[in-house]
């Protein structure tokens, strides 16, 4: 069991955020701190919501009482997903440099949910402008998605070559890009990492339910921290999201609640070496 610290969105009614991040953490078996960055009724894509935002002051409140009780110490992983304002980025981003200093640096995934194609971003460029510049740089991994990857490195994503290439730009140690072109009415997942590219394929759906982006990320997170090998941890994080977007056909959410006892043992996803070949 790993010690989980998730920084992202929560909403009452859905998953997506930390609504969809935590209960997958908690299924592969670690116990995981949540911290809201804003509390809504459901994802904005329903039409009307409600809620509020969690202040940076009361962030930072959140955080000094955490380390106060000792609760950070020995910490395996922090995951961050969404922020409102630039000034909780860098309070998130202040907490991950202290723990980086610490005696036992904890893994940091950051999900950089910023927007996504079409429409571009749906958080203020500050905000964006923020996490590339302080908060990219402590991370161990990231999740954008094409657009993300796109906005991030500054280039456009057309197909692998471009977002292998992107991904490279980004000097993160490990990024993992979603939703990327692969032709034939395809998608692909790759896994970049010191000029070694996995890409798992998958078809393009029709409909998608909101959360994907959190649930990967969270899957990749949960699958290696259970000790699994990077590869394994990849071909299982796409292969359970998969599971989970079969199970949510016909509904408005993610049927989690459908899926979540299954989401440990799942088989892993058939992938490829990009410029060669790994087995299922």
């Amino acid at each position: 069991m790993a010690r989980i610290l998730a920084i992202s969105s929560q909403v009452v009614r859905g998953h997506v955020g930390n609504s969809a991040a935590v209960p997958v953490l908690q299924a592969l078996g670690h116990e995981v701190m949540t911290v809201p960055t804003v509390v809504l009724t459901s994802h904005p894509g329903h039409g009307a919501f409600a809620g509020f935002p969690v202040e940076t002051e009361a962030l930072e409140a959140i955080f000094e009482v955490l380390a106060g009780h000792g609760w950070l110490d020995g910490l395996d992983a922090v995951m961050t997903g969404y922020f409102r304002s630039a000034s909780q980025v860098c309070a998130a981003a202040g907490l991950v440099d202290r723990l980086k200093a610490g005696p036992t640096p904890p893994f940091v995934l950051i999900d950089p949910i910023l927007g996504d194609l079409p429409d571009g971003l749906y958080v203020p460029e500050d905000v964006a402008a923020t996490l590339r510049d302080r908060l990219l740089p402590s991370s161990d991994c990231i999740t954008p998605n094409r657009f993300e990857l796109g906005w991030l490195s500054g280039m456009p994503i057309e197909d692998a070559e471009t977002a292998i290439a992107a991904a490279g730009r980004l000097g993160v140690a490990c990024v993992l890009a979603t939703s990327v072109p692969a032709g034939n009415d395809r998608l692909a997942n790759l896994l970049v990492r010191a000029g070694r590219v996995l890409s798992a394929e998958v078809h393009r759906r029709a409909y998608v339910p909101q959360g994907t982006g959190d649930l990967i990320a969270a899957l990749l997170l949960g699958h290696r921290l259970r000790a699994l090998e990077e590869r394994d941890a990849f071909t299982r994080a796409v292969a359970g999201v998969d599971e989970t977007l079969n199970a949510s056909i016909g509904h408005d959410e993610l049927n989690l609640a459908g899926v979540l006892t299954r989401l440990r043992d799942v088989d892993g996803w058939p992938v490829s070496l990009v410029g060669g070949t790994a087995h299922p």
